[in-house]
């Protein structure tokens, strides 16, 4: 039945070729940009988890800010 409707329709194996081509163009593109990247980038993208505050303990409830209370109404 799949056969019959593919056959049916007209230009079906252009897109094939359309959505490889558009997938090799992203993975190039990809692949360009990563490697353009600067080194002084890369370090300061990797650092940037542990700037900051430390993480909190598991299973620790954040303490409540007064200063961040919406009240309504």
């Amino acid at each position: 039945m799949i056969e019959n409707v593919m056959d049916k329709m007209g230009g079906v194996g252009v897109f094939g070729v359309i959505s490889i081509c558009l997938f090799f163009a992203f993975f190039v593109g990809m692949l360009l940009w990563a490697f353009r990247l600067k080194q002084p980038y890369l370090n300061s993208m990797r650092e940037l988890p542990l700037d900051g505050e430390p993480p909190p303990k598991p299973g620790s409830e954040p303490t409540p800010n007064p200063e961040d209370r919406h009240d309504r109404g």
